[in-house]
């Protein structure tokens, strides 16, 4: 009989160490959950090289402008990137749409460089803009680096179980269409953030987003 209690005893000091060893493990797990800054030991444009599978599509936009590639090796600026599943969605949807009109569909090479050119500089930006520059309540204004377009950025943390500064940070960055009303902008989050180059900062968009943030059909379906 003693044995059997020693042994109930045993099984629920077993049961509670179980518990409170997995609590402590699922608090740490939510803390490294955290969006932690990576570093890349290069300039951005070799950071877009390394990872042909996520950038192939922005690489061979950036070829048709050379002055622009050149900066982004060199000078200090900020990517918010579109990924080939940006460039691929544009591409479908808009070649869905020309040949419902019964015309022929076209494909990056065949497109009006100067409206692709205004397209692209949506997604980079002057100087280094990490999530910490935008902890505004209302977020960051920035303009392009080329044509001055007005776009916004805002970091949005996630909460993770009450834990303090212990979710995903996510970015919001929108073109704002000219417009101080949000109604009009177009909006775009971000699956990573904060990855550092030697001359600049990515921030990567979701695969969701559409290149050219609405209007991929209106500048090429002339």
């Amino acid at each position: 009989m003693k044995n059997v209690k020693r042994y109930f005893v045993i099984g629920l000091f077993n049961l509670f160490f179980g518990f409170l060893l997995t609590s402590c493990n699922k608090a740490d797990g939510y803390y490294g959950f955290q969006n932690q800054e990576n570093l890349f030991p290069g300039n951005t444009i070799a950071y877009f090289e390394s990872k042909p599978e996520v950038y192939d599509s922005l690489m061979h936009v950036l070829a048709f402008f050379p002055e622009l590639k050149n900066q982004l090796s060199t000078d200090s600026l900020t990517v918010f990137a579109p990924t080939n599943a940006s460039f691929r969605s544009a591409i479908s949807n808009f070649n869905l749409i020309r040949k419902s009109q019964k015309k022929q569909p076209l494909y990056i090479n065949d497109l009006n460089k100067l409206q692709l050119d205004t397209l692209l500089s949506k997604y980079i930006v002057k100087g280094v803009v990490t999530t910490e520059s935008m902890l505004f309540v209302d977020g960051l204004f920035v303009n392009t680096l080329n044509y001055q377009q007005p776009m916004h950025a805002q970091r949005v943390k996630q909460e993770a179980s009450g834990l303090v500064d212990g979710g995903l940070v996510t970015v919001y960055y929108s073109d704002t269409k000219g417009s101080n009303f949000t109604t009009y902008w177009t909006r775009s989050a971000t699956q990573a953030v904060n990855i550092k180059t030697q001359n600049g900062v990515v921030h990567i968009l979701a695969n969701g987003h559409e290149f050219g943030f609405g209007e991929f059909l209106t500048r090429f379906n002339l």
